[in-house]
């Protein structure tokens, strides 16, 4: 099973409980979460696509697309932990819809996501010696 395989389902799996929480829970996104949803949304339509068609990835389109996304996570997850964080997000970037353990949010599921797909990315393979 090759790399980007890994990468379509962490970005699928992504994609789908993202609409799982709006669709049929009825959570309704924030600003940051709309914008985390427009790097990861296309990530699982590319990797499905390159699966399908035997194409090279590019890594300039995941780099800029899971980086985008990594940063917008990482500053909507350290809005969560700072006390006063909404005087920095005027759009109910806060509310905690799932609080799984007592700090696995729906932005942190966003960060975990995209770090695992630059990690699966870009991380060197192994070599035997």
């Amino acid at each position: 099973m090759q790399r980007h395989h890994f990468a379509f389902i962490v970005a699928t799996v992504a994609t789908l409980g993202s609409l799982y929480f709006s669709e049929v829970m009825l959570y309704l996104p924030c600003k940051l979460c709309w914008f985390q949803r427009i790097f990861m949304y296309p990530l699982a339509i590319y990797y499905l696509t390159i699966m399908l068609t035997n194409r090279e990835v590019n890594r300039l389109f995941i780099g800029l697309m899971a980086g985008a996304g990594w940063l917008i996570s990482l500053y909507h997850v350290v809005l969560e932990r700072i006390p006063n964080g909404d005087a920095f997000c005027s759009n109910d970037c806060l509310i905690r819809w799932v609080n799984y353990f007592g700090f696995v949010t729906i932005p942190l599921l966003s960060f975990i996501a995209f770090t695992l797909i630059l990690v699966i990315q870009f991380v060197p393979k192994r070599t035997a010696r």
